[in-house]
């Protein structure tokens, strides 16, 4: 779990969007996202088409690369440099991404860029994490103070769902109901709670004992994996409709954990010594070789990791499928982009 400063920011829910179309719009559209929030209302979102963001220099095409089971999504913009802008999600069907200029801050802006070269720009009061809804409508969002927002993909409308403070990779189940670590507060989470917060009215209902979670993946059979911390190691459990289950006890020094969808496959990174795999339940880890931060794809076929100032992406043996050094990640990934 990463825990980035937050600032206290008023609640206002953004104005209407509008669409641009004319060139002579291009300078105010850059002078707002540069200004960003001058006030306490949150400015309108901006929509944008291929053409037109392209003659405001502000491209971004979505690179599909087939691997495996899965799909590469490499987010590629001459604006955007590796280290200025943050992959927070992408769509199931990698269709979307979600872009933040910054993590953490009292302000942020998020992107949603199309496949189609169409953008979405919105201000939001800083932004921590995102996570897309299973059928790509919308997308909920964890601001810079640890608040919930539902943004819908298609308008850029934005409404505040739960005031939190949350951290963590949202996730958005088949229900509409979301899976988020509930802290005391983004600046200090010494405590973290897995809860499940109801889309209808922001209501958090825990759904795990454990004092310190730090992520939870959505399992195929309806079920969730539970990375813990306990005195001396880091746990992954599974709860489902016939209770608990220790999938892995993976010792100490461990971070990053990465669950498959089948709940065999576990990958985390060990400080110091780089990325292991466990194959199933009674398996010993194998090493993957150097990175950090691993996470499966929908079909857990393969892994990505990141290795340097580049993402690499393997094969379950290790071996090498694909480098890149643009921003990037697997299609139907989930719980592990923040």
């Amino acid at each position: 779990m990463s825990a980035s400063l937050g600032a206290v920011a008023r609640r206002h829910l953004p104005g209407r969007p509008h669409r641009l179309g004319s060139v002579a719009a291009f300078p105010l559209i850059l002078a707002m996202l540069a200004v960003g929030l001058a006030s306490a209302d949150l400015p309108p979102a901006l929509h944008l088409d291929a053409a037109d963001a392209e003659r405001a220099g502000m491209t971004i095409r979505l690179v599909a690369r087939p691997l495996l089971g899965s799909e590469l999504i490499e987010v590629d913009s001459p604006s955007m440099a590796r280290a200025a802008g943050s992959l927070l999600a992408l769509s199931p069907d990698g269709s979307q991404a979600a872009l933040a200029d910054r993590v953490g801050e009292l302000s942020g802006q998020l992107t949603l860029a199309s496949a189609d070269g169409s953008q979405l720009r919105l201000h939001l009061p800083g932004l921590l994490a995102a996570g897309f809804a299973p059928d790509g409508q919308w997308l909920a969002v964890i601001d810079g103070r640890g608040a919930l927002w539902r943004v819908a993909t298609g308008s850029g409308e934005a409404a505040l769902l739960a005031d939190g403070p949350f951290l963590g990779s949202p996730i958005v189940r088949a229900d509409g109901s979301l899976l988020l670590l509930s802290v005391p507060s983004v600046e200090a989470p010494y405590w973290s709670q897995l809860v499940q917060v109801a889309a209808s009215d922001g209501a958090a209902t825990p759904i795990s004992h454990d004092v310190l979670v730090y992520a939870a993946f959505p399992l195929a059979d309806g079920g969730i994996a539970v990375v813990a911390h306990e005195p001396g190691r880091t746990v992954v459990r599974s709860i489902g409709p016939g209770g608990e289950a220790l999938l892995a006890d993976l010792g100490p020094d461990v971070v990053n954990v990465a669950v498959a969808p089948d709940g065999r496959r576990i990958a985390y990174e060990a400080t110091g010594s780089g990325i292991y795999l466990i194959d199933g339940p009674g398996s010993g880890p194998r090493s993957l070789g150097g990175g950090s931060h691993p996470c499966f794809g929908a079909d857990a076929s393969a892994l990505l990791v990141r290795r340097g100032a580049g993402t690499v992406a393997l094969a379950l043996d290790g071996s090498v499928l694909a480098i890149t050094d643009r921003v990037a990640g697997l299609a139907g990934a989930v719980g592990c982009l923040s």
